[in-house]
């Protein structure tokens, strides 16, 4: 691609000092000297790539449309292809198929009136999974993941639409499907995952879902009545987490998720990424060029880029830049600009 670091990117991370941002049509870019200059890496499929993680500077992986999930043991100069949406697909009917042979015996051992109508209602909605799955299967890879996210360099997830949760506890030689501790009946979309102190997670999505867990992703809790619109992050920072959504929501949680309370932000935009500042403040960027910081007092400063586009996701690079990717590629913020 001409000019790679102009196209739609939609993640930016850091891969030690390196910095590594990916976008549409497979594009990945990286920089080894701060975003002076950038290079493009070799990339085995043209699908619009979504998110990226490093839970080491050589070591990481990226997602995107069609199911893919790509994996680099070179720091993102070169990348391979670990699973995509043919693997989802048949492992989604398995699984569909399973629980509705199980909720089937649950049916007939149970004499309940009520509980056997939860049950029969239950396995109504894995009947139709059925049908889903073998219609996905006939019809190719089509669903995206949305959000990658590792613990360490072998324990990881990707999220993404309708419902789709996977982890992998060996560096992504297998992937499973991990939905069974997540209430999600209607297949909301995941939109992103973070991760806070001693493994525990944030996983926010459609429709206000917003969930933690505790045990590294083993159960999870769901926030309830907090908001009914989209959740598209979370970011943690200085013992604080803020999840952050559709027209410039943002709450913010002082004992690890289990209650919130919603910051003042009179900025409409939508926000759909964020990332700790190296000061401890929380950075989200979104749409209409918006960039908003938060400090640990709830302390909000706003800015717009001037072009106005979209953004999409940030990063810090070594030398304090903050880094933004988005509608037109990659922009850099000075530490001098005044957020």
């Amino acid at each position: 691609m001409d000019d790679p670091q102009h196209a739609q990117l939609l993640d930016i991370a850091l891969a030690g000092e390196r910095l590594v941002a990916v976008g549409e049509r497979g594009v990945i870019v990286l920089s080894d000297d701060h975003g002076a200059s950038w290079q493009q890496a070799e990339v085995p499929v043209s699908a619009t790539l979504t998110a990226l993680h490093f839970p080491q500077p050589d070591v990481g992986w990226a997602v995107g449309h069609s199911g893919v999930i790509l994996h680099t043991t070179d720091g993102g100069l070169s990348w391979s292809l670990q699973f995509d949406g043919r693997d989802a697909n048949r492992q989604y009917l398995a699984w569909a198929e399973s629980r509705v042979a199980a909720l089937e015996d649950a049916v007939a051992a149970n004499e309940d009136p009520e509980q056997q109508d939860a049950l029969e209602y239950a396995l109504d909605d894995a009947v139709f999974a059925v049908d889903d799955a073998t219609e996905a299967i006939e019809t190719g890879p089509a669903d995206p993941f949305l959000d990658v996210l590792f613990l360490d360099a072998s324990t990881g997830f990707a999220v993404g639409a309708y419902g789709m949760l996977y982890r992998t506890d060996n560096a992504g030689q297998d992937w499973q499907i991990a939905v069974d501790g997540v209430a999600n009946p209607d297949r909301f979309h995941y939109y992103a995952m973070a991760a806070g102190a001693d493994g525990r997670l944030y996983l926010s999505g459609e429709a206000g879902l917003l969930y933690y867990s505790a045990d590294r992703g083993a159960n999870w809790t769901r926030v309830e009545d907090l908001y009914d619109g989209s959740l598209f992050g979370a970011v943690v920072s200085e013992g604080t987490v803020y999840a952050f959504g559709l027209r410039g929501h943002v709450f913010a949680s002082a004992d690890e998720g289990v209650n919130w309370v919603e910051l003042a932000n009179d900025e409409r935009s939508s926000l759909y990424g964020g990332v700790r500042l190296a000061d401890g403040r929380a950075l989200m960027v979104g749409s209409g060029g918006l960039v908003l910081a938060y400090d640990a007092g709830g302390n909000r400063q706003a800015w717009r880029h001037p072009s106005r586009a979209s953004l999409s996701s940030a990063v810090q690079a070594g030398n304090g830049d903050i880094w933004l990717v988005g509608m037109k590629g990659l922009t850099a913020l000075s530490e001098a600009k005044s957020l």
